[in-house]
Order: C-alpha cells, then structure tokens, then sequence
C-alpha cells in the first residue's frame, strides 16, 4: 500500500517536496517517476531512524531526486518486519529503498526463521558506530571494574540490560563472555526505547551507541559511560577507559549502517541510488552529523558493499559460535 501524503519526510506536504527535475540528481538511464519510499525498520527515535532522517534531509533540502520521499517506519523482529515489507511487497521497485545495518544482518543469525539481509539488495554503507557500556548518572558503579565485581559475585543473569536490537543483543552477549557472567537482555524496538527503559531506571544498564546516547552524556548528563569496545579511548569522552585497559578481554565491535534496495531492481537504479548516497556521504550536513555523534565515516558501494557484509557475516557468526 502507498504510504499516506502525511508520512512525507519533515511533515511537509508532498507538493512542497516535489523537486524540478533539472536540479541536482544523480544522472544516468533512469530516475524516480514517483514517490520515493524510505523504509526504516526500527522505530522511530533510534540510531537508525535517526540516521534515515538526516538522509532524508539531505536528499531533499539538497534536490538530489525529481520526486518526493516518504518515511515509512516498520520496526519489529530486530529489522526482520521492515524487510519482509520490502521483499514481499516491494520486489523489484527501484522507487524503494531501506535503512539496512548490522542488526538486520545478525538476527537471522540468532533466529534461522527471520527474513534475512540476502532478501534485499546493498547499495552503500554510510557509517560505523562503536559500542559503550552506560549506566544512570546516579549509579553506584563508577567505574566498569566495579559493575563487572558486583556482577561476578552474583547468579547469571541478575543483571539486565536493556537493547535496541540484535546488534546490541550481540554486544552484550561479547561482553558476558569476556567477564564469564551471562547478563540478561532486555530487548525492545528502537535504540530510543532502549534509552528511555535506561534513563527510567527499569535495567542496570545498557550497551550502545554514542549516536543514540549522545544527547544524555555530559558533567551534568544522566548517563554515564563506563568502557568503550575499541582499542582506543574516544577523543570526545577522553576519561572513558576501553574494556581491554580495563581488563576485560572484550573485541572491537561496531555496527554498521547502509543503504540497500528491493532484490530484482535492474542495475540502472542501483548506480542511480549510489550516486545518490555518494552525495549524501560527500555532504558536509552528514559529515558533521557523524562527528557530532562519535562515529566514522565508511563509504562503500555496490560490489565493496557486499564484500564488506560477507566478511561481516562470517565475523559475526565467529563471535557467535554460529557457523554457516
């Protein structure tokens, strides 16, 4: 079904966001002729809601297409409902497109049954977010070494920790490993409904994004970061040890965050969206937007794109005991 004028990206009307077709789009044998729609598979206040905006934005306030775009959130099933949406009822429209990222990639990893990121076409990666491990402001652990203590010296899964996603399932599951105590995962829809059961003081505490938790860090902010998974120490949050300084054995991991299309969609449309999310990449509006969020920039596109996801896949299915 062709999602209502009032899901129009920024609540604009759809007249407002129909673009001269003279204006700035990526060239070549075809373009848009309709409605574009942006499927986001997640809910809305989440890393990867918040990313398609900012796509979203760029892509209009820039005029890099003739038509209108459209949002159209589908959270559900760790990004599984959005792109079985797609797959099912989208195939082979190049007039669609999908938020894709590593959760898409790794939950039919942990559930065989979910649709999986082979139903849709990779068009371009965009960013890498790391991982942090927060707790409230007002918690009693100041420092990971404290949490960790407290958390060996009780049962399994005493603890709970609240997550956006199977990425960050995943994360917690690398994290338990490290320090030998299963922790227990709390899931919900989104990055934001992770954010607020963390900030209402529902869970323990939470593995995540900076991009989702950015807005909440500070002196007087009501979340405090403990330990980063990467092998050095944020320049934006300096004080902020890594899990390995602080001796816990835990990988690097990050999430990635892309771009992908209905399968069946002839090459034509494909180099047509590249180009697109080339200028999207190159935009000065999403190179602040990820500075200002603690990520890194990771163009990819077309054939790099999907070797990327191949050797992701084979990653994840290491970290997770789950060979293909």
């Amino acid at each position: 079904m062709t999602p209502s004028r009032r899901e129009v990206l920024l609540g604009a009307s759809a007249a407002s966001l129909a673009l001269s077709s003279g204006l700035g789009f990526a060239q070549g044998a075809w373009k848009p002729t309709r409605d574009v729609e942006f499927v986001i598979p997640f809910a809305v206040g989440g890393g990867s809601d918040l990313l398609a905006r900012i796509i979203g934005k760029i892509i209009v306030e820039e005029k890099l297409i003739p038509t209108p775009l459209v949002l159209n959130n589908r959270p559900g099933g760790g990004g599984a409902v959005g792109i079985g949406y797609v797959a099912a009822s989208r195939r082979a429209d190049p007039h669609t497109i999908i938020l894709v990222n590593g959760t898409t990639q790794i939950t039919p990893i942990l559930t065989p049954a979910a649709r999986t990121l082979s139903e849709v076409q990779p068009i371009a990666n965009v960013m890498l977010d790391d991982f942090l491990l927060f707790v409230k402001s007002d918690s009693k652990y100041k420092t990971v070494q404290e949490f960790v203590a407290d958390v060996r010296s009780k049962p399994d899964k005493t603890f709970n920790f609240s997550t956006g996603g199977t990425t960050d399932v995943m994360a917690i599951t690398i994290f338990s490993r490290a320090i030998g105590k299963e922790i227990n995962a709390v899931n919900f829809n989104s990055g934001g409904e992770s954010l607020t059961a963390l900030l209402g003081g529902h869970v323990d505490g939470s593995i995540g994004n900076p991009l989702e938790f950015m807005g909440h860090i500070g002196p007087n902010g009501p979340i405090r970061p403990l330990a980063v998974f990467r092998d050095d120490r944020f320049k934006a949050f300096p004080n902020v040890p890594t899990m390995k300084e602080s001796g816990i054995n835990a990988p690097n991991f990050q999430m990635w965050r892309g771009l992908a299309m209905p399968k069946g969609v002839d090459a034509a449309s494909q180099v047509y969206w590249q180009d697109i999310m080339r200028k999207v990449n190159a935009s000065p509006t999403m190179k602040k937007y990820i500075a200002d969020n603690v990520a890194t920039e990771a163009p990819l596109y077309g054939k790099d794109f999907e070797t990327f996801l191949a050797n992701q896949e084979r990653l994840y299915r290491d970290l997770l005991g789950k060979p293909a």
